[in-house]
């Protein structure tokens, strides 16, 4: 498939938006939730009521919102840097399979050929 059918034109600003969209979510997730945890243990040590806790509420959707977008965002980073990473291994791995397993296959390829073969010049039953 063409690459230009890949990405449509608003391919760019879409991984843009969650490039950067995203790790601001993912870090005003974890203020609002760390203010809320660190005012819970505020109260739990004698302080008061939790008054600010609800940020809890509204900080861990806006984590896991930021999460997914940096997730969105950076994927393609991601998967340049795992394919050249394991390429080489993947490489390495069928030449090593290719070059140990040549005996055992000519073996296999040898006895079908002989199986063929004796089929062949067997007379045919009616």
């Amino acid at each position: 498939m063409h690459e230009s059918r890949l990405r449509p034109p608003s391919h760019s600003s879409f991984r843009l938006a969650m490039q950067v969209d995203g790790p601001v979510l993912l870090a005003s997730g974890l203020l609002f939730t760390g203010i809320a945890i660190g005012i819970f243990f505020f109260a739990m040590s004698g302080g008061g009521a939790p008054r600010l806790f609800w940020c809890a509420f509204l900080g861990m959707p806006m984590m896991f919102v930021g999460g997914v977008m940096s997730m969105l965002g950076y994927v393609g980073v991601v998967q340049r840097y795992l394919a050249g990473e394991t390429a080489p291994v993947a490489k390495d791995v069928v030449n090593y399979i290719g070059e140990n397993t040549q005996r055992g296959m000519k073996a296999m390829a040898k006895a079908v050929t002989e199986g063929f073969m004796e089929a062949r010049d067997e007379p045919q039953r009616p």
